[in-house]
């Protein structure tokens, strides 16, 4: 990639909004090579004329303002680009999918859906009932590879077995316990589809100006850059985009509450969390979570079967079984 093509997936994400910083000053360099008055450009852009004069007298602009050459993007941070990219795409997929299945089989229920992604927070949807008040957190998971020794160190089949980190079981219940809002998983299950696997179907383009902007030592929100890659792969309908989703909507979704997987969670500590039994865990799985491990057939109940309860005999019904721990 160079720069002229760089500029482009900059003007393909962001179109007439502003560019992360320091790329702003990039941004407005290319507005006053227009024929823009410089002046007007640094006060909407919101930076110094001089930093603009500098950049336009720069050999290397893109260099001078990130620190980086992009023709030194390196492997490493491609491979990274491309897997975050995969990953952040795989969630919004799953998210879209959870969305579609809940209108479709609640269609005009008093409870509305309601989508709190953007604080970026371990609650994804809220339900609210029709005084607006809200009645459950919901968090979207979405598992695909396999856990090829489960069987050997779990007691479940790699096919049927679902891992969730221990931390997230026990920040769910606190959640719970602290609003009183029952708080359930949605989780979703396609075999043998990874990050991975989705971002190696993403437009090459899109991966190298994320791997760009992670390695520049001078670019910030590298966050944000990702989410207008994924936004922007949605928003144009991009065929990565729809294979996936259709996978997706299509895969047979569950749910478990806060209050089972602790519950399940006590009783099989070390039968599921084989991570206790095992000396030098950490050696041995680097990287890895403490995770407890789950039948999706016996300890998860179908989304649908949960949405039908709900829909037919209300929340109050629903929050007493997932208080109890039967869904």
């Amino acid at each position: 990639m160079n720069e002229s093509e760089f500029l482009g997936v900059l003007d393909e994400l962001f179109a007439e909004d502003l560019w992360p910083k320091p790329l702003h000053v990039l941004q407005a360099a290319c507005r006053v090579d227009s024929g823009e008055d410089i002046s007007q450009v640094a006060r909407e852009v919101r930076t110094a004329t001089s930093k603009i004069r500098e950049a336009r007298a720069s050999r290397d602009r893109l260099r001078l303002i990130s620190g980086l050459d992009i023709r030194e993007v390196d492997n490493e941070h491609r491979r990274r680009a491309e897997q975050m990219l995969g990953q952040l795409l795989l969630g919004r997929c799953a998210e879209a999918a959870f969305e579609n299945i809940y209108q479709h089989e609640m269609q005009a229920n008093e409870l509305e859906l309601r989508d709190v992604r953007e604080s970026r927070t371990d609650t994804d949807y809220r339900l609210y009932n029709g005084m607006g008040r809200p009645v459950y957190r919901i968090n979207i998971k979405f598992h695909g590879a396999r856990f090829r020794r489960a069987r050997e160190l779990v007691g479940i089949e790699p096919q049927d077995c679902f891992p969730l980190a221990t931390y997230k079981i026990h920040s769910a219940l606190q959640k719970q316990d602290a609003e009183g809002l029952p708080y359930f998983f949605a989780v979703v299950s396609v075999r043998d589809l990874s990050g991975e696997k989705v971002g190696r179907e993403i437009p090459s383009r899109l991966v190298e100006a994320v791997a760009f902007v992670h390695q520049a030592p001078r670019t910030t929100k590298k966050r944000d850059f990702e989410d207008r890659a994924v936004r922007f792969l949605i928003s144009t309908n991009a065929p990565v985009f729809r294979e996936t989703y259709a996978r997706i909507r299509a895969a047979e979704w569950r749910v478990l509450s806060a209050r089972k997987a602790d519950g399940l969670l006590r009783s099989s500590l070390f039968d599921r969390v084989f991570a206790l039994r095992i000396r030098g865990f950490a050696r041995q799985f680097r990287s890895a979570e403490l995770d407890m491990h789950f039948s999706l057939s016996q300890d998860l109940v179908p989304l649908r079967t949960f949405l039908a309860v709900l829909r037919r005999e209300g929340s109050a019904k629903v929050i007493t079984l997932l208080e109890r721990g039967e869904f």
